[in-house]
């Protein structure tokens, strides 16, 4: 059989990346063929105080890889995965008005608190089912609406990342909102998956801009090279739950791991009881018409924001370098509430995390191990929780924990998420997002013929490592959460 070939774009909070697929009919390699950083940090701060991305010299990356990768063979397609929540507005002839705000900016909490008094919290979430984070895509819009009421006057489209993206590859023929990042602005009907329009009127947001939603999958045109471009699952973590490597009937969750941590499981249908919102958890869009019933938790961003800090002050580690640390930090430390929007863009990781150890009456972390410890013994705590609560909402027991995405590659972190929840935690692929992209634009090409078809060829293609909890510290673990 003739080789295959796609080209993924996947970005981050910290970097975005191209990686190519090669599939030879029985299993999927992958390779990635250029990254580059999609934040300068303060760079990314504009004269006006605002956080913003600056698309044009991610723009400029995308289609340098893309260039480079046409150059190299012909591709079966291409297909852009991102983050969540953030956008870009154009006017009528195709422009971006302004650089994309940031979901990490500061001026959206106040946005939140005020809708939710305006409208009510409970009917909010019965409109949307989201969880209610201050950057949700809503009270961005919302906060724009205050600030500046021409800037949504004037703009003609609203594209998320991902589809602006798509948009500058089809030469900007493509204008539209795939279906989970769409799931993510808290801003669609999770029963029709369509636009919320009367909840949006009540908050007193224009409408006009909102593309068509369209499916994972979908085909949306051309790269000026020929290559087809797909919508895959926009949402990173769509993307990455679609690759994971489901092969028993044990009621399973899935945990998408990497600068964010989100855990869930995939239903048919929305949960919208007063229980799954008090519990924090969210209905986000699926591939194949699915629900991500999950929670966000702050994920590695923990420790990635307190290893930023540490270098500024002089002590540089690798990855590797602090989980040797973690681990050779005595047990039993502190921890933190790792859903806590306190940590959400801290000056100093380091300094808010001892902070709220001591709001919350505890000795904060004595060293830079200690921190590091708690910041993983936290996170494992956050994910046992978490299988708790969707226990009870689901009235059944989750058996198996699947961990996919960068945090696969964190060993410590796995058996201590093992031992926190008690389960058995299956984790990889590491790659699960580039994986997952690559296969929803292989159903949609129709190489693959079914959904159901990309699990099959994930697991022919990655070997996952299965991490059982030691009974001994599952005990110790379950006096810690009580």
């Amino acid at each position: 059989m003739t080789v295959l070939r796609y080209l993924a774009f996947d970005l981050g909070a910290e970097s975005g990346r191209g990686v190519l697929g090669s599939y030879d009919g029985e299993r999927l390699t992958l390779s990635e063929v250029g990254r580059f950083p999609t934040t300068r940090g303060a760079a990314d701060i504009g004269t006006d105080g605002v956080r913003r991305w600056d698309f044009e010299r991610i723009w400029g990356e995308i289609d340098r890889i893309r260039l480079e990768a046409e150059a190299n063979g012909a591709l079966n397609g291409v297909a852009v995965d991102t983050w969540g929540v953030d956008f870009g507005l154009l006017d009528a002839s195709g422009e971006l008005i302004e650089q994309p705000l940031c979901y990490r900016d500061d001026s959206f909490p106040p946005a939140l608190a005020e809708l939710t008094e305006k409208l009510g919290k409970k009917a909010i979430w019965d409109a949307t089912g989201i969880q209610f984070m201050s950057f949700n895509t809503l009270y961005q819009l919302y906060a724009a609406q205050k600030r500046d009421a021409s800037l949504l006057a004037k703009a003609k489209t609203l594209l998320f990342m991902p589809d602006l993206i798509a948009s500058r590859l089809t030469g900007g023929s493509y204008r539209g909102a795939e279906s989970t990042i769409a799931s993510t602005s808290q801003m669609i009907d999770p029963s029709t998956q369509g636009w919320n329009l009367d909840l949006l009127g009540k908050a007193g947001i224009p409408t006009h801009f909102l593309p068509d939603v369209v499916k994972a999958g979908s085909a949306l045109g051309q790269t000026s090279g020929g290559t087809p471009v797909f919508a895959t699952a926009g949402h990173d973590t769509g993307a990455a739950v679609a690759a994971v490597p489901v092969s028993s009937d044990k009621p399973w969750a899935f945990l998408s791991s990497g600068t964010w941590s989100l855990l869930g499981v995939e239903l048919t249908s929305p949960i919208l009881t007063d229980n799954a919102l008090a519990l924090g958890f969210s209905n986000e869009g699926g591939i194949n018409g699915t629900t991500r019933f999950l929670k966000n938790i702050m994920g590695l961003w923990l420790v990635q924001e307190s290893k930023r800090s540490l270098a500024r002050d002089g002590f540089d580690y690798s990855y590797d370098e602090l989980v040797a640390l973690a681990t050779s930090a005595p047990e039993g430390g502190p921890l933190i509430d790792a859903t806590d929007t306190r940590f959400m863009a801290p000056a100093d990781m380091p300094a808010e995390i001892r902070q709220a150890c001591i709001d919350n009456g505890h000795t904060p972390p004595a060293d830079t191990a200690a921190l590091i410890r708690c910041c993983y013994e936290s996170l494992a705590a956050a994910y046992a929780t978490s299988i708790l609560a969707l226990n009870e909402i689901l009235g059944k027991k989750i058996e198996v924990l699947h961990i996919v995405g960068g945090g696969t590659k964190n060993a410590l972190l796995n058996q201590w998420a093992a031992d926190a929840t008690g389960i058995t935690v299956i984790a990889g692929p590491d790659e699960a997002t580039a994986a997952g992209n690559i296969l929803i634009q292989m159903v949609g090409s129709g190489a693959l013929a079914r959904w159901s078809d990309a699990r099959d060829v994930c697991r022919r293609s990655f070997a996952p490592t299965a991490y059982h909890p030691n009974p001994n510290a599952a005990a110790m673990w379950r006096d810690r959460l009580l």
